[in-house]
């Protein structure tokens, strides 16, 4: 290790080792994956009145989760007429495998998702030809003891049920309101008007300031606007570009080597911080990054470490959530996205770290989901105190109470992500919530079966708030923003923030980010809304392979926004950059004369 690095890690902190090792198992980040395949968690509750699926393997759920929640929905869908009608065991599998097809090419017949992403004239021959493959299927069995009448039952009743099931999963848009009168009043949203995609559209937003218009000029397309052109072709939905690059890229990294230390909390905990050094390299001119991760992550996630071990080899940092990778909670402060805390107290003691160790580079947080939440509330809720020179927050959101109503992350993504959240916590660190959760609340939680019930029912109370509103509010940006003269505490950001989404995000609405138009003249204009077409949650695959590219169109947009602000703050200072080369303001004002 360089004499700069062993600098940078004593000046990070003096420990180690966590200071109560005895009151939880303390793993080192390398031993990590094992430990979390050989979990065995249990999702004996994915959907409510389904009692299925009792348990499955860890790394087998992160993956295929969404076709799991599909076969249980085909097993409901098929019920009475499956049984019935095909009483042998091998036709009745058969079946289910066709029926899965169906119910796939279903979704896409009804779906908005799909139909924004597809001409909606080709949706009419697209259901006739599903119906005409359905039928033939369902008429070419032989095996079948009912008569050849009686075969089209079961294609009938699938049919209906797949109709009802589609538009209740995915529900067809709210009446069009007006963003003045509705889109940041929460009552305006409900069960009978649910949060749906389709009326952002896509691009960079940002001020027209000096620095805001400079730093979207040199931020690079490969960074920013050309997903499209590079994106896996066959990736056709916000579902598959979430689910394709953690199935097709999983484990497709070497060894990545992390030191583990830990920084003390202002409320009694130590939060752990695995940091990697590029090899070889002296990083004390380069970046430094602190990586915020998911609802469920750490360092071990496939994304981050693509991150870490990107060409800009710079020094990353990963902040391990409270109890995320089987990090020790000793003072019984748990979960809560809503705290700020931690990444403030993590930042400024980075920030002393690179002073006494001589970085000159920038600090920088780069957020992914719940980390992106949290990163940007941090952003906002600091102001000018905020510890970090640029922050990016990829897939999460700033204001998240129009999440409560987004179907499609509800019904079809949250079932799975509340089951391993409650392993992940509540089962682990039940004593922690026997004294403070009622046993209506704690019985509850256990039959959560989305991310809302569990923060309604356990997060939301134990951190002490009336209601899972509360909670959402404190936990966003941009949840008390009225307009661009009143903007809350969004406008009290003093970093150059991105917020990077894709606007197919199967799990977090696009209205999570508000109006973009709106939002990006707030925060002294330093807000740049990056919202691209498609990506799905965190996932942006690339190629025809997913593998090869991984996730490097995030960690390119990182770099990217990073290298654009440099020339921004050179424009704002009076410099312009243009291909590499420095001019002044005057010597640009005489040139422009010149040519007039």
């Amino acid at each position: 290790m360089l004499p700069s690095q062993t600098s940078f890690l004593d000046a990070l902190s003096t420990l180690t080792a966590h200071p109560n090792p005895e009151d939880d198992p303390t793993l080192d980040p390398t031993d990590y994956d094992q430990n979390k395949a050989n979990e065995l968690p249990s999702l004996s509750k994915l959907l409510a009145h389904t009692p299925m699926l009792k348990a499955w393997s860890a790394g087998m759920c992160k993956m295929f989760a969404p076709f799991v929640l599909l076969i249980v929905l085909v097993h409901c869908a098929m019920g009475f007429a499956r049984f019935k009608m095909y009483p042998d065991k091998r036709t009745r599998t058969r079946h289910l495998q066709t029926a899965l097809v169906v119910l796939l090419s279903q979704i896409i017949a009804h779906d908005d998702m799909y139909k924004a992403e597809y001409n909606v004239a080709a949706l009419v021959p697209l259901n006739c030809l599903i119906l005409i493959v359905e039928l033939a299927i369902f008429l070419s069995s032989s095996s079948s003891p009912s008569p050849s009448k009686l075969k089209l039952l079961p294609f009938i009743s699938l049919t209906l049920k797949l109709s009802v099931f589609t538009i209740f999963l995915f529900p067809a848009p709210p009446p069009s309101i007006s963003i003045s009168d509705a889109l940041y009043r929460i009552e305006s949203y409900g069960p009978g008007r649910p949060c749906q995609n389709g009326d952002t559209l896509p691009g960079l937003y940002h001020s027209n300031t000096t620095f805001g218009s400079a730093t979207a000029q040199h931020w690079s397309s490969s960074g920013k606007t050309d997903y499209d052109t590079r994106r896996t072709p066959w990736a056709f939905s916000g579902d598959s570009r979430t689910l394709f690059p953690f199935v097709l890229a999983a484990n497709s990294f070497g060894d990545v080597k992390f030191d583990r230390r830990w920084v003390p909390t202002s409320d009694g905990e130590f939060v752990a911080v695995d940091c990697h050094f590029p090899e070889d390299r002296d990083p004390s001119n380069q970046d430094v990054y602190i990586i915020l991760h998911g609802l469920n992550g750490g360092s071990s996630e496939d994304f981050i470490r693509d991150f870490v071990t990107a060409e800009h080899k710079s020094v990353s940092c990963v902040m391990i959530g409270r109890g995320m990778m089987s990090t020790p909670v000793t003072a019984g402060k748990m979960f809560n996205g809503a705290r700020t805390s931690d990444i403030s107290n993590v930042a400024k003691q980075m920030r002393i770290a690179m002073d006494n160790s001589g970085f000159n580079g920038k600090l920088v947080g780069v957020g992914y989901s719940m980390g992106g939440i949290v990163l940007s509330n941090y952003a906002a809720s600091s102001g000018k105190d905020c510890a970090l020179d640029a922050a990016v927050a990829i897939g999460g959101g700033i204001d998240m109470r129009f999440n409560v109503w987004y179907g499609r992350s509800l019904w079809l993504w949250q079932p799975f992500l509340a089951r391993t959240l409650l392993d992940q916590f509540y089962y682990r660190y039940l004593p922690h919530f026997k004294d403070t959760l009622t046993s209506e609340q704690k019985k509850a939680t256990e039959e959560a079966v989305s991310v809302t019930d569990v923060d309604t029912h356990m997060v939301a109370p134990y951190n002490g708030y009336p209601e899972v509103n509360d909670y959402y509010v404190a936990m966003s940006a941009a949840s008390d923003f009225e307009s661009v003269e009143n903007p809350g505490a969004i406008g009290d950001v003093s970093i150059p923030l991105a917020i990077v989404n894709a606007l197919d995000d199967p799990i977090v609405c696009e209205k999570c980010v508000g109006d973009p138009r709106l939002i990006s003249q707030t925060g002294a204009g330093k807000i740049f809304l990056l919202l691209t077409k498609r990506g799905g949650h965190v996932g942006y695959p690339l190629g025809l392979g997913v593998r090869s590219g991984k996730w490097s169109w995030m960690s390119d947009v990182v770099e990217a926004f990073v290298k654009a602000i440099k020339a921004g703050e050179k424009a704002d200072e009076g410099v312009e950059v243009e291909e590499g080369v420095e001019k002044t303001a005057s010597e640009v004002n005489r040139k422009s004369g010149e040519e007039l």
